[in-house]
């Protein structure tokens, strides 16, 4: 599976005038997500984890519903290398590291986030439910509903895992 360095052309994002050249320049994968684009998501050379925007459902995994100008520091992330980043419409948001685990915050009205509840998540959570002994490769997430494509080793086959209400 061939993949790109960074997910988004940053200079093409008006949220990422908000950024200094300094902060472009660290930036290793971004995502940038919202009805309007006013939201994002980016991962930097360090393996630090900054999300900024408007806040919508708590989807900036901040812990707060406060929107932010400047890029906050998600230290639970800090220090994963992040393969994959997904934003539903929902909304919600779901990160893959290249160990495997999935993580998943936001709106989770259909049970989005995988964890068999219905609440908000406000800050990342690791997504444990379907994943027992599956290495994922993949997040990708719809406006109800989250999918995880997992690597099973020796056969080198991909299963899609469906995460949505926390079942098969």
């Amino acid at each position: 599976m061939r993949r790109s360095n960074i997910m988004v052309d940053v200079g093409k994002w008006p949220i990422f005038t908000l950024l200094s050249p300094q902060e472009i320049a660290s930036i290793r994968k971004a995502c940038v997500f919202g009805t309007s684009a006013n939201e994002a998501i980016y991962t930097t050379h360090n393996d630090e984890v900054f999300v900024f925007g408007l806040n919508c459902s708590n989807c900036l995994g901040t812990g707060d519903s406060q929107s932010t100008i400047v890029p906050k520091k998600l230290e639970a992330l800090c220090g994963k290398k992040i393969s994959s980043l997904s934003y539903g419409s929902g909304p919600h948001v779901l990160l893959c590291t290249e160990d495997g685990e999935v993580y998943a915050w936001g709106h989770n009205g259909y049970s989005q986030l995988g964890n068999g509840a219905t609440n908000q998540g406000v800050t990342p959570v690791q997504v444990c439910t379907n994943l027992l002994l599956k290495k994922v490769i993949e997040v990708a997430c719809g406006s109800h509903h989250s999918m995880a494509l997992s690597f099973d080793g020796d056969e080198g086959h991909q299963t899609a895992i469906p995460l949505t209400e926390g079942k098969l």
